[in-house]
């Protein structure tokens, strides 16, 4: 069997991070595995295409943000993989993320509707069947599910300066998709699988396979981060900057500033611009290094708190929790599927009281202390190779 992975990165962030773990484990199933991306670490692979090239990229960038119809040009570069698909034969193709200005999405579904090819795309975020937004909850937002003509976000997400042609990006989702004739969608979790039976996917075969952490590497790490931050006597309350920083969490930030005990920290990483208008009880880590800093990271933690509104699935949740670190998250979307409701737990969605106060439950029931039982909880469900096994298994369904 033959297997083809287009990915906009390949072995560095969340989805470069699957591909690259996958295709391992597609070797060690003898299956061929080849990766297509824009991405050049995928030119040190023994089968590996680049997509593209920087002037294309770029061009896309610029051409797409009039009218935010992203996916809608680099169409030499498109030939160009349809040639090399060509080449390679293969059984099947696996689309990841196509959303980051390196592909003509028309011409690639087209291609694999016409020749046959069995395809596989994974529903990291709602892209595939939306008008271009990756998220819609936060915004309230129901537009996808009918012809995405009137976009709550405005010029964003897709940026479309001077238009959003929104609804033909979702009439061609529909249109193209739908006339691959065997074709399997994956949703990284119940929640975004869920939604998508919703669409027009909802005839098509659509099953779930949770995004998978590596236990080996997401482990309690010995960590001299408490001394080098000096936070030896303190109770670390650890948080992704990306969530905590955002305007519309200004408020839960404020709360857990003005009510936190005086031994407790916020330690929020991953950090481009220091706040220094944010009072002494916050504090910024900046940006991990790698897998094992960040693991050494989620250790030093006695809790990880996460402010996501919307997200497919939440793995930083997940990662914590093999390190052995409780969890409390918002309840909406992908994340209240990365908590076991007893150890780990999440709250309303904005409800800053509620959040602060299950971190206070959490502390005092000495729930924090639970390595083993956080760590089986992911075990059970989470744990990379038994989830990207059943890949294996679905590239090796007959008649889907």
């Amino acid at each position: 069997m033959r297997v083809l992975q287009i990915n906009a990165v390949y072995g560095h962030g969340s989805t470069g991070t699957i591909v690259r773990d996958l295709t391992e484990l597609c070797i060690q199933s003898g299956i061929d595995c080849y990766v297509a991306s824009p991405d050049h670490a995928v030119s040190k692979l023994k089968n590996g295409y680049l997509i593209g090239n920087a002037l294309d990229h770029k061009l896309h960038a610029v051409l797409s943000r009039l009218n935010g119809r992203q996916a809608c040009y680099s169409k030499t570069a498109t030939k160009n993989l349809l040639s090399y698909i060509q080449e390679i034969e293969p059984d099947i193709v696996h689309l990841h993320n196509l959303h980051s200005n390196f592909i003509n999405l028309r011409l690639l579904l087209s291609f694999l509707a016409e020749e046959d090819i069995r395809t596989v795309i994974t529903l990291h975020d709602c892209w595939f069947y939306t008008g271009g937004c990756y998220h819609y909850t936060a915004d309230g937002c129901n537009e996808w599910l009918n012809i995405c003509d009137k976009c709550p976000k405005g010029k964003k997400d897709p940026i479309g300066f001077f238009c959003k042609k929104t609804a033909e990006n979702l009439a061609d989702r529909k249109k193209f998709f739908l006339s691959i004739p065997r074709l399997d969608v994956v949703g990284v979790s119940e929640w975004i699988a869920n939604e998508a039976k919703r669409t027009f996917f909802r005839d098509s075969h659509v099953l779930t396979i949770h995004n998978g952490v590596d236990m080996a590497v997401f482990k309690p790490t010995l960590s001299v981060l408490r001394s080098s931050l000096g936070l030896e006597d303190k109770y670390i309350i650890l948080g992704p900057a990306s969530k905590w920083l955002l305007p519309v969490n200004r408020p839960v930030l404020e709360y857990f500033a003005a009510n936190m005990r005086g031994d407790e920290i916020l330690l929020l990483f991953g950090a481009q611009n220091i706040k220094s208008d944010l009072p002494n009880n916050i504090k910024f880590f900046g940006f991990t290094k790698n897998r094992e800093e960040l693991a050494s990271l989620y250790t030093c933690a006695d809790i990880f708190v996460n402010t996501t509104r919307e997200d497919s699935l939440s793995l930083i949740n997940v990662e914590a929790q093999a390190c052995g670190t409780p969890v409390v998250t918002f309840n909406a979307t992908g994340p209240k599927e990365t908590v076991d409701g007893i150890i780990s737990r999440s709250v309303d969605v904005g409800n800053a009281e509620e959040l602060y106060k299950a971190v206070a439950e959490v502390r005092e029931s000495k729930l924090g202390n639970n390595v083993n039982e956080c760590r089986q909880f992911v075990e059970d469900a989470f744990e990379a190779h038994p989830n990207y096994q059943k890949y294996i298994e679905l590239y090796n369904q007959k008649n889907i």
